[in-house]
């Protein structure tokens, strides 16, 4: 027996008993239901389909009915009685809650009890019309309340409001506070419009200038539409709204005086008060009951404007971003498998070397045990005992270079019919073995060379990556301080644009009436920014560029001579700034003098300058310089590698020694000595790049040289000469640096054993 088909489930409510909490929505829906628009009401319709539950639905039909009885009359209580009865039946056979379909069924609803009012009253084709607009209006509002509804139900869980839901707030404010028309105190007070300005005030306090704006406006026609002065008052709200947020920094007393002057000016523009439709005492009375809110009730209404959600479109210049740190990622990661794959076969082909030895004994057997009678016995029956001989003559060959014959023992000469054979083959495999043990361990060197190679151009792509996201701001916060100051300083500013970068680097672009006052241009930007702003020049489009200088700057000079009867000199030195206000000064060192030296010492410095120029850090482009030397494509290359980093926006500098000579730092008063921690680039596969930190102040020193100046003299303590000349006082480094190479040479009795570069840095706070 087939199992009958199961048949689908209907949206079925059952009516229950009320409870407290439906006194809130009963209230709403009973102020909908007397809102009225151009003698129509069609909002209590709309309230009860969209927001109210359907399980009391007897209470909400009700509702209407008092509401419809207290203002429309018994008149139109038919025709809204039937939209809601219709809608109410749809609900209880629709299968599931589509908003687009409701809403038309709501139209519906309406359209269907106005054609039942219409068959008793009909007056004409204006009245098809009228029924037309009420239907579409109802389903507007059914979407109207079911966002404003489901925002409120579900504020507790939602972290971001979308602007389309606070317009529906307001809109429904609007249509509630239309309900309070008609109830009046003494001397002709409105309770709507003393509500209405409480609902502005709060919508200023709360949100955003185009917010306090659109909320003013939505709430000032809805509350009023029920009358013909619904512009006005929309023109009242909307302005009292806007210059109450401008005052909202004050608080709620900044509003209430921003709101009241708003209104203030709409009266000078009607001339008196009787003319406008909403009177002083109702405001005075709104604002009043605003200030004295307690902050518990603002805070909620303000979580609804705090979590708005503001969708902006993507700038191009973001996804350009994205784009390239994508691509980077992607690049380093290739990278990163192909050093996996570069180790990978290095560690198989060491693990290959331990079966070499036994590839050994196997040519050695083939070559001589071949067609001797022992044959069978040595390698079979006593093949332990064979094994374990050779093996010894294997450790005498590995320690004394050769087998000989005198060097075989006794018992393997008695049992071997063919020893001397023996030993001539044995020596000349294993000749063998050692030549491509070498040849193979050559080629896992640069196998590991490279995939340091591919591991730092990893490293360097992903701090491109970094750096890329990172990216840039523009300081608005900034801009509109700069027009202001630039305009009391007399300079008028037509564009203004400050960027600052992922480092904090800020640069400011200009266009302004007076280009050459770029000196007080220069003292209002650095006041706003905090930060020392240098005119740089002037790009395209004509605008001025402005950049954040460095707090100190480093006066270097650097001298050297060449060892004596050299002609070319083998240290190299250079210094130069990066974009990112870094000093390095680099001195290397090749090996020896002359024409060879100093080629070392200037590739290295060479690959070093471009790769620090092109962003690399310093751990980085020495480990691949180091590993691209050690690769010896044509033959040994070793330097040494002398660098200090100086940070001039902060006064830290870092030194990098790698192979290099000491250095000595003179801060204030007290005498340091930097050594080295590494050998020489070029020499070792893997060298330890470690930097030691410091921080200079202003007037602090730092002498820098090669070991042909702190090799010079002739004392126990060389350098101690070096600790005294850099306490003397000099006028500029320049005097400094050829002071220490004339007296390294008298030191070395006037003679130049080796090429000498001396560096002398001094730090200037500027």
């Amino acid at each position: 027996m087939s199992q009958p088909g199961i048949k689908e489930q209907r949206n079925i409510e059952t009516l229950r008993a009320p409870v407290i909490k439906d006194i809130g929505i009963s209230l709403l829906l009973l102020l909908a239901s007397r809102a009225s628009l151009l003698g129509m009401f069609p909002f209590g319709a709309a309230f009860f389909a969209a927001c109210f539950d359907k399980s009391i639905a007897y209470i909400g039909i009700t509702v209407i009915a008092a509401a419809l009885l207290t203002t429309a009359g018994k008149a139109a209580l038919v025709k809204y009685m039937i939209a809601v009865l219709v809608f109410w039946i749809y609900t209880r056979f629709r299968t599931k809650n589509n908003t687009v379909a409701d809403a038309a069924c709501c139209g519906g609803s309406m359209f269907i009890g106005g054609l039942a009012y219409l068959i008793y009253n009909f007056a004409g084709v204006y009245d098809i019309l009228i029924l037309l607009i009420e239907s579409l209006v109802t389903s507007v509002m059914f979407i109207i309340f079911q966002k404003a509804y489901g925002l409120m139900e579900n504020r507790h869980k939602r972290t971001q409001t979308a602007q389309d839901e606070l317009i529906s707030i307001a809109i429904s404010v609007g249509v509630i506070i239309t309900g309070l028309s008609g109830i009046v105190f003494p001397h002709n007070i409105s309770l709507a419009n003393i509500v209405s300005v409480y609902a502005v005030m709060c919508i200023a306090l709360h949100g955003g200038l185009a917010a306090a704006g659109s909320g003013g406006l939505c709430i000032g026609f809805m509350s009023s539409m029920s009358s013909p002065a619904a512009v006005i008052m929309m023109g009242i709200f909307g302005i009292s709204s806007l210059f109450g947020n401008l005052l909202k920094s004050f608080g709620k007393f900044g509003v209430a005086i921003g709101f009241l002057g708003g209104s203030a000016v709409a009266l000078l523009y009607a001339g008196n008060t009787f003319s406008l439709p909403l009177s002083v005492i109702e405001t005075a009375v709104g604002a009043l009951l605003f200030i004295i809110t307690p902050k518990k009730i603002h805070n909620i209404v303000n979580g609804f404007f705090s979590r708005s959600l503001v969708i902006e479109s993507l700038s191009p210049d973001v996804r350009i971003r994205e784009y390239l740190s994508m691509q980077l990622e992607k690049t380093a990661k290739a990278f990163k498998s192909l050093e996996e794959c570069f180790e990978n076969a290095s560690e198989k082909r060491l693990k290959a070397y331990n079966k070499d030895v036994a590839s050994l004994f196997d040519e050695v057997a083939d070559r001589v045990c071949e067609g001797c009678p022992n044959a069978p016995k040595c390698w079979q029956n006593e093949f332990t005992r064979t094994y374990r001989s050779i093996m010894l003559l294997l450790d005498t060959i590995e320690t004394k270079g050769i087998l000989s014959l005198d060097s075989v023992p006794l018992s393997f000469r008695e049992k071997c019919l063919r020893c001397e054979l023996f030993v001539v083959e044995f020596n000349h495999v294993y000749e063998l073995y050692k030549k491509n043990l070498v040849r193979m361990g050559e080629a896992v060197t640069s196998r590991d060379l490279v995939a340091r190679q591919y591991r730092e151009v990893a490293h360097l792509m992903e701090s491109m990556s970094e750096e890329i996201t990172a990216g840039f701001s523009f300081r608005e916060d900034m801009e509109e301080r700069i027009v202001a100051e630039m305009d009391k300083s007399g300079i008028t500013a037509f564009e203004v644009n400050v960027v600052e970068n992922g480092r904090g680097k800020i640069e400011v672009y200009l266009s302004v009436n007076k280009e050459n006052e770029t000196g007080l241009m220069e003292r209002v930007l650095s006041e706003i920014t905090e930060v020392p702003m240098i005119f740089e020049q002037r790009v395209a489009g004509g605008l001025l560029k402005f950049a954040a200088g460095a707090k100190f700057t480093a006066e270097v000079a650097l001298k050297q001579i060449c060892r004596d009867y050299s002609k070319a000199c083998g240290d190299s030195a250079d210094s130069f700034t990066t974009e990112d206000y870094k000093q390095y000064i680099i001195l290397s060192d090749g090996m020896g003098s002359g024409r060879r030296a100093m080629s070392e010492s200037h590739i290295t410095l060479k690959l070093l300058k471009e790769f620090l120029q092109s962003g690399f850090g310093v751990r980085t482009a020495i480990e691949m310089i180091n590993s691209a030397l050690c690769l010896k494509l044509d033959n040994e290359c070793f330097s040494t590698i002398d660098l200090l980093c100086i940070d001039l926006m902060t006064g830290i500098c870092e030194f990098y020694k790698i192979g290099g000579a000491e250095s000595i730092l003179l801060r204030g008063t007290n005498v340091e000595t930097v050594f080295s921690v590494s050998l020489p680039v070029g020499m070792m596969s893997d060298i330890k790049v470690q930097g030691q930190a410091k921080r200079l102040n202003d007037g602090d020193t730092v002498i820098m040289m090669t070991d042909g100046v702190s090799e010079a003299g002739f004392g126990t303590v060389r350098t101690e000469w070096l600790k005294n000349q850099i306490k003397m006082p000099f006028d500029t480094m320049e005097d400094m640096a050829r002071t220490m190479i004339e007296t390294a040479v008298k030191k070395s009795r006037d003679a130049v054993v080796d090429d000498m570069t001396v560096a002398a840095i001094r730090l200037i706070e500027n």
